[in-house]
């Protein structure tokens, strides 16, 4: 059985640059995250080079800089991350799933629409 990896929230917004600038250096993620300096530069180094032993950056030396870039896509990553969220608290059911988000306080009409909306797309796409 293949090991399911997850991600730390420090994790995710090193990933969400990344998405969104396609690669990066960690002095620009570090100033990126943390403009204040709250957290040191060898953490965020640190961090980075733990997602590349996962897997999910890649590591390039040009000169004296190490580049880094996504090695996974935002929706693959969000796929597995939800895979392994209804597998370990919803006993695999994405069903159980919708009914918690739905019964959830923060569930909002504009949500409710959007699923409406996102229910009817998948219908259509699945009419022969």
């Amino acid at each position: 059985m293949k090991k399911k990896i997850s991600l730390s929230e420090t994790e995710w917004r090193i990933m969400r640059i990344l998405w969104n600038d396609k690669k990066a250096t960690v002095k620009e993620v570090w100033s990126s995250l943390y403009p204040k300096k709250e957290k040191a530069y060898t953490t965020v180094q640190t961090t980075m080079d733990r997602l590349v032993e996962k897997n999910f950056l890649a590591k390039e030396k040009i000169g004296l800089v190490n580049f880094y870039q996504p090695l996974i896509s935002e929706k693959k990553a969000l796929t597995q991350a939800t895979e392994n969220l209804v597998s370990r608290a919803f006993q695999g059911s994405f069903g159980l799933l919708a009914a918690h988000l739905i019964d959830s306080p923060q569930f909002e009409a504009s949500d409710l629409k959007k699923i409406k909306e996102l229910i009817k797309q998948k219908e259509e796409e699945e009419k022969p």
